[in-house]
Parts: C-alpha cells; structure tokens; sequence
C-alpha cells in the first residue's frame, strides 16, 4: 500500500470520468435538445440531495477503522440497502410534488427511474468500501472505467435513436448497475441475512458516521448558498458569469482533491497512530498539489482576459474579472479540500464538522455582504473568508498529527517564491507585446511562465531535484 500507487489508479479512473463527461457535453448534447437537459438537470437536483444521505458515512467508517469485524461490515451493508430502498420509495411518493414545482410532467417519468440507482449503488457501498481500504485500487479503476465506458455507449446509442433525456437516465442506470455487479464479484466478502440488523455494531460508529454525515449537510449548503444568493438578489446575467468562473476554478481543483483524498484514505487510515508517517505523508500530498495548483491559478489570474476572450469569447469579459479572485481562492481551497481526509482518519468527524460549522457561517457571511455591492466584491470577499478559515482549520489539523503550520509553511514556501517569479515573467511578456496575435501571445505567455517557474521550482527544492536526478538514472 503506498500513495504513489493508490494515486496512479485513482487518477487514471478519474482521467476517464472526465472523458466521458466531455463525450457528453460535445457529442451527446448535439444529439439532446437542452430542454432535455434541463430535465435531468433538475432530477440531478434531487438525486444530488439523496446522495448525501445514502450511507450516513458508514462506508468511511469501514475504512478508518484500525480493526473491523465481519458483523459491522454485515450490519452496515444491511443499513445502506434499507437506506438505498427508504431513498427511492421517498423519491418515488413525492415525485409528483416535485414535478408540480418544476412545471414539468414528464420530470415524473424520469425520476421514477432514476430512484433505482440508490438501491443499486447502495447494495455495493460497502464491497466499494472493503476494495478502498485494502487499497485495492487497480481493480476499483477497472471497474469503474469499464462501467463508464459502457454507460457512455448506451446513452450515445439511445440518444442517437431518439430517446432524449432518457438516453441520460439510463446511461446512469446502467452505470450503476454493472459498478455493482463488479464490485460484488471483486470483493469476496458476502451479506448474512441472519444478522441484518445488528444494532450494537452500528452503535460503534454513530459518532463517527453521524458527524461526517452533519459536515457533508453543512459543506452541500455552503458550497450552493453563493448561487442560490447570486441567483436571488443578482441577474442571470451575473450568475452565469460567475458560475463559468467558477467551474473554471473546480475543474482542475476537484480533480486534484478527488484523486488526493480517496489515495490518502486508506493509507492515513492505516498508519492512524502514527503521526510522523501521517505528517510525512499529508506534507507531501499537500506539497504536489501546490505544485499544480499554484502556477495554474496564478497563471490564470495574470492571464485571465486572454484566456476568456479566446476560449469562451469576449461576451464572458465579466468571467475574466471574477477570476481574479477565484483563482487565489483555488489556491486556498486545494488545501482546505484534503483536511477532511484528516480528521476522518484520525477519527475527528466532531472537529470536522465543527469547522464545517465555521466555514459556514464565514462564507454565507461574506456572500450575504458581497451582494449589498457587486459580483467582484462577493468574490472578492469570498477569497477572504477562505484565508481566514485556513488558518483555524489547517492549525487544527497540524495539531492532531503532532505538527503545526511553520511545517506546512516549510514544505511549500519554495513553490510560492517560484510562483513570484513566474508572476514577474507572465507580466512583463504581456507588457513587451512581441505579437499582436492575441492567441500567439497568449502561448508564448503560458510557455515562458511553465519555465521560469520549472527552472526556480528546480533551483528552489531539494525534493524535486532528487526527483529530477531519479527519473535521469531511471531513463
């Protein structure tokens, strides 16, 4: 077990995800009208809420724990098919209600067929769960690209012979059902009906579960309150602006996270006592994705009117000048993004949730502000309240792993002082003008940052000059 590996695998998986979502916003969504789009985008809406109560953290609490027995792992499998049932019968006796707030009746359709992927992803959490904790990455990365793969085939097939929104339904159905069918196959544990519901196994994890299930609610509101508030008291106009700076900023961001948190899991989880390994270990996770994240957003920032211009065309200017505070605010939240992975695995959902809380009620504040002026306030004002909620969050998390922040501090001060100069390089290639070709600029701009930062990064850092002289022996 070690991170490079679990990560390589992770990143692989998570490579194909996103291919397979950029087949469905190039090829399928020529195929798809946006009113069908739109129809799932509002099942989705139901579907994302349903998902945070699915398991009620219990499939992390299998893989947290030092030592598990066969009786938890049964009754926790037993508590996620009731979970996954009670979610879709939920669903299923609302769905009028819901397709009535919509305006929408053929929303009605497709909710009642899209409630069957809780059951069917929900009969497999804790195989999924057994696989992570092992680490058994290689096979979970197979599994989940063939699924992909699959569903991806289906949904162009049906939407080619018409079958619109529901085209989409079951590209989510069919990936759901074959993830189960594998992960049942790749795990070799199996359900005892006979001790279904074994309460005081449950009661185990409760703290843990619950807490983590508490943060979740409280993160999901947080992190859709500036669009909810934008979408209230701001145009359209505004809110699109903002939502494509800001999927702009997630892209690379949850990818990184994505990859780094479910890598990092089952190995903190692992070596939970031992400090000097979870320390040396997060430092260094922490440390590559700076190395990423860093020179992307920074770069992003200083060239953020090229990039929008070019990219999305000049109607989105408004995009260009929101960047300039959600690209530092990328920075921060890469960061933030892997402290839960943390606290789960040293057993601190409490703490977690606390500053769940406290992120919260910074952030809700600064949006509840920011909209009394304009959109480069609200984010500006956004950036702020990360920074200040960085510092109480990642000095609690320094402490449980016997460390602090001048350690954090010490393991990535060379990537900002190589992120200075490549700042000094981007703009004075931007002042000089060597073309007017905006998009020959805009290369010419993205080639010398990647190098001054490369050539100081080098300079800078013991760690990546090790590196750079192994990869030469190797070679």
């Amino acid at each position: 077990m070690n991170l490079f590996n679990n990560a390589k695998w992770v990143a692989f998986s998570q490579l194909f995800k996103i291919l397979v979502q950029l087949v469905n916003l190039v090829y399928i969504a020529r195929l798809i009208s946006p009113d069908e789009y739109g129809i799932m985008a509002m099942a989705l809406v139901v579907v994302n809420f349903g998902s945070l109560i699915r398991d009620l953290g219990t499939a992390a609490a299998i893989i947290q724990r030092k030592e598990i027995s066969d009786d938890l792992i049964n009754a926790v499998f037993w508590l996620n098919i009731f979970m996954g049932i009670s979610i879709a019968f939920v669903i299923v006796l609302f769905t009028p209600l819901i397709a009535m707030f919509f305006h929408q009746q053929k929303l009605s359709a497709v909710l009642l067929l899209i409630s069957l992927i809780f059951p069917l992803s929900s009969s497999a959490a804790a195989h999924l769960a057994l696989l992570e904790r092992e680490s058994k990455f290689q096979k979970i990365a197979i599994i989940e690209i063939t699924s992909s793969l699959a569903s991806v085939v289906i949904a162009l097939l049906m939407a080619y012979y018409g079958f619109g929104v529901f085209s989409l339904v079951a590209q989510a159905l069919v990936l759901n059902l074959l993830s189960a069918i594998q992960l049942w196959f790749g795990s070799t544990w199996r359900p005892n009906i006979k001790k279904a519901f074994h309460f005081s196994e449950l009661r185990k994890i409760f703290g843990f579960s619950a807490n983590l299930s508490l943060f979740n609610f409280i993160n999901y509101f947080t992190r859709n309150s500036d669009n909810m508030i934008i979408g209230r008291y701001m145009s359209e106009y505004i809110l699109g602006a903002y939502s494509l700076a800001y999927r702009v900023m997630l892209f690379p961001l949850q990818s990184l996270t994505f990859i780094a948190g479910r890598s990092l899991f089952p190995i903190l989880s692992k070596y939970q006592d031992d400090n000097v390994k979870i320390r040396k270990t997060y430092l260094d996770c922490v440390f590559i994705i700076l190395l990423i994240v860093v020179p992307l957003m920074s770069g992003m920032a200083v060239l953020r009117e090229s990039f929008v211009a070019i990219v999305f065309g000049k109607q989105w200017h408004l995009t260009s000048e929101i960047l300039l505070w959600l690209a530092p605010t990328a920075i921060v939240q890469s960061v933030l993004s892997t402290s839960g992975t943390v606290f789960m695995a040293k057993a601190r959902t409490d703490m977690l949730m606390t500053l769940g809380i406290l992120s919260m009620i910074l952030q809700v504040s600064a949006f509840i502000i920011g909209v009394q002026y304009d959109i480069i306030t609200f984010a500006k004002l956004y950036f702020i309240a990360n920074v200040i909620n960085f510092i109480p969050a990642m000095h609690f998390l320094m402490k449980i792993i016997g460390g602090n922040l001048w350690d954090l501090f010490k393991k990535s001060y060379c990537i900002f002082i190589s992120n200075a100069l490549m700042i000094l390089v981007l703009v004075l290639i931007r002042n000089i003008s060597v073309t007017n070709i905006e998009v020959l600029s805009l290369v010419i701009s993205i080639v010398g940052g990647i190098a001054s930062f490369s050539v100081s990064i080098i300079l800078l850092s013991s760690d990546i000059r090790r590196w750079v002289k192994s990869r030469i022996k190797n070679d």
